[in-house]
């Protein structure tokens, strides 16, 4: 049959029993995975309860018959549970309080908060951004919350008339840090004398322009300011306050329109240390070689904005670069020949971590000697395979090994090295494809807590009543 008419079939509209039999087959096919779920569960009971506690919706059907096997505190703090009011009441003598007043999948609202007012760590709820929060909320509990905490919560609803109706409660520092107030002109010129112009200095949610910088010039933290990413530039504003900069500050900013224009607009007031560390300058080797005598090499050498090449590294000495941060660098025009030409200079550990070498197995092999072999085993970048993981002559931290999530996982791979790996690492390694064969070819080993953190083996397409049944053969237990 033609690719044209499997895709015009394809197309057509499916028969009643066409249907009926796909439903039918998709049907079997879940019955036969429920079956396999049930099966592995039931020879898992340590893992199941792992699993159930962190991926499963309970409710106070599944809770109440098997009160003595839950970890309530681990519970208190799960986003899975089916949370209603009901379930916390029915086991209030059993909860975490504190656990439960920083969890975010709670049924929030006031009449939870008001009915167990004694329980709850305020503290604690004052920092959840999970609550409704209103000012009504805030107001009928005035005196229970931990107003300090509440200063620093943006997600209150902030607005002028209620920092003005709490001016006495507020902690004015934290306050002052607070990137989710309304912050205007009005607002900071109501608190000169309260704020802390240090956190103000550096809230980045200020619009630091022109007009507000220069209306309160005398109370910025100018050191502060001069690093603060949303610092808006123009040259109206650095002009009109040349001597209270920290030009160590402003040679790091980020955002700046950095240019040959720039710099030299003021070359004299810069910190050419800190400039030379700014990855933002695109700096080539016409601009370096123009200020040739300003740089700090050293610092330069660990520039990722530079547009490196042999012949820039070639025009400066050789005793002005730092060889240790070169050798970091993921930006130099690496290669063999590269590294083959300043072997002696380099920093070979910086390099067996750097992730801009273009590795591969000829790189490795042609300095096998040389390398710090648990940069190589914790990196992304190598051509991971299996026959690479088996090579005799590689001395592979396996360690690192086992933390790392590019490897060529696979029951296969496992095993060949079981031995090798660290099995507590390995169990919370969320990269291994995960299924119920591969935990069953390693039972033993795995360690089951932290396996079920962050795998559910299919344990949320369990019923109610199955999950009943496999608990009620593990109660005796």
């Amino acid at each position: 049959m033609s690719a044209l008419s499997v895709q015009d079939l394809a197309q057509q509209p499916l028969t009643l029993v066409t249907q009926q039999r796909l439903d039918a087959a998709a049907g079997a096919l879940a019955l036969i995975q429920e079956a396999q779920t049930l099966a592995f569960f039931r020879a898992q009971p340590a893992l199941l309860l792992g699993c159930l506690q962190s991926h499963y919706p309970l409710s106070g059907t599944e809770l109440d018959p098997f009160d003595a096997l839950w970890d309530w505190k681990r519970l208190s703090g799960s986003r899975a549970l089916a949370w209603t009011a009901e379930l916390i009441a029915g086991h209030a003598h059993a909860w975490d309080w504190d656990a439960l007043s920083k969890n975010p999948s709670l049924p929030w609202d006031a009449q939870l908060l008001e009915q167990y007012a004694e329980r709850w760590n305020w503290r604690a709820l004052s920092a959840n951004a999970a609550l409704p929060w209103s000012t009504a909320l805030l107001a009928a509990n005035a005196y229970r919350w931990d107003w300090a905490v509440l200063s620093a919560n943006i997600d209150l609803p902030w607005t002028a008339a209620f920092i003005h109706a709490n001016a006495h409660r507020w902690d004015w520092t934290a306050l002052s840090w607070n990137t989710g107030l309304p912050w205007t002109a009005e607002l900071l010129s109501a608190y000169t004398e309260r704020w802390d112009w240090t956190g103000l200095s550096a809230n980045v949610s200020l619009a630091l322009d022109v007009q507000l910088v220069s209306t309160f010039a005398t109370h910025w933290h100018w050191s502060w300011l001069s690093g603060n990413p949303c610092l808006r530039y123009s040259s109206e504003l650095i002009d009109a306050h040349l001597e209270r900069w920290d030009w160590k500050a402003l040679g790091s900013a980020a955002h700046w329109p950095w240019s040959a224009a720039l710099i030299a607009r003021y070359a004299d007031r810069w910190d050419w240390t800190s400039l030379s560390a700014n990855p933002q300058l695109a700096l080539d080797t016409p601009l370096v070689q123009a200020w040739a005598a300003r740089w700090d090499y050293r610092t330069l050498s660990k520039n990722t904005g530079v547009a490196w090449t042999e012949a820039l590294l070639t025009s400066v000495p050789q005793e002005r670069w730092d060889w240790d941060a070169l050798s970091a660098n993921p930006a130099l025009p690496w290669s063999i020949g590269l590294l083959e030409r300043h072997h002696g200079l380099w920093d070979w550990d910086a390099l067996s971590w750097n992730p801009g070498l273009p590795w591969s197995l000829a790189l490795i092999d042609r300095f096998a000697a040389d390398w710090d072999w648990a940069g190589l085993s914790s990196s992304a970048h190598l051509p991971w395979s299996t026959a690479l993981l088996q090579r005799a002559d590689y001395p592979w931290d396996w360690e690192r090994l086992s933390a790392n999530p590019h490897l060529p996982w696979s029951t296969d791979s496992i095993a060949a090295h079981a031995p090798r790996w660290n099995w507590a690492t390995l169990s919370g390694q969320r990269a291994i494809p995960w299924d119920a064969a591969l935990f069953k070819a390693f039972a033993e080993r795995w360690f089951l807590a932290l396996v079920a953190e962050h795998q559910d083996f299919g344990v949320r397409s369990l019923s109610s009543s199955e999950v009943r049944g496999l608990l009620s053969e593990m109660a005796p237990l």
